[in-house]
């Protein structure tokens, strides 16, 4: 009985990579980087779940048959909830928080009980006014932690400018100099982030800035002003 079932198992198994591999070979011509690694099973009955990476971050769902797609909001009736909304912010969190802490610009609240990743643009009129309100977000228990993601098109020297800051001796200070006095450190040249992070941040769609992303990953985009960013943070707890 034990080797019938070792073997029913080996062949189920077997079948169901059997499916996946049809299952790329149909995404292919659509995603040509598509790998099997991309596909797992889902929360739909008779459904694959489908990562996309390449040009940002997705999810979609196709039939294991590789008959039908389906893309956009998929939203569980009982829960009210969009799992696919909730699965592509659960993906954007690991990248997030595979980025080391050492390379982003951190200014920590004291009474810490939130943190947020925000994607900036040092020449950013809306950055500079979020990071105006700092101390009021630290003393809310928000702690702030900056990546770069420097728009070449609107401010063409934002990203050799953000280049000096991470290469300061104290970052932290460095951006703050540059946000509120214009001050650029006369910086020497070191390994940096930046360009690497910019390309995250693409990935993750961010296509403005400031660009916050709360603890679940879910983005919020643009400037909103510090108790109106709690109140979100505390919003998305809730949900």
């Amino acid at each position: 009985m034990k080797k019938f079932l070792a073997i029913t198992l080996i062949f189920l198994t077997n079948f169901a990579f059997a499916d996946i591999s049809m299952v790329v070979n149909k995404l292919k011509p659509f995603f040509p980087e598509m790998k099997a690694e991309n596909i797992s099973t889902s929360e739909l009955d008779g459904f694959y779940e489908v990562i996309v990476t390449d040009p940002f971050i997705d999810v979609m769902y196709i039939s294991t048959d590789g008959k039908y797609v389906i893309q956009g909001a998929v939203t569980d009736l009982e829960l009210l909830t969009n799992i696919s909304t909730n699965r592509i912010n659960s993906i954007k969190l690991d990248i997030l928080e595979s980025i080391s802490d050492n390379d982003k610009i951190i200014f920590k609240a004291q009474e810490e009980k939130y943190v947020i990743n925000v994607f900036t643009d040092v020449d950013c009129p809306y950055c500079a006014k979020l990071h105006a309100n700092m101390s009021e977000m630290n003393d809310l228990g928000i702690t702030v932690k900056y990546l770069a993601s420097p728009l070449e098109q609107l401010h063409p020297t934002a990203q050799r400018s953000m280049e000096k800051i991470w290469c300061a001796e104290d970052r932290a200070v460095a951006m703050h100099n540059y946000k509120t006095k214009r001050y650029l450190p006369d910086s020497p040249d070191c390994p940096n982030p930046v360009a690497e992070q910019l390309a995250i941040s693409k990935q993750l769609g961010v296509n403005g800035t400031p660009s916050i992303f709360f603890e679940n990953g879910t983005n919020l985009p643009g400037y909103l002003p510090p108790k109106d960013i709690l109140n979100r943070i505390l919003q998305t707890i809730a949900q």
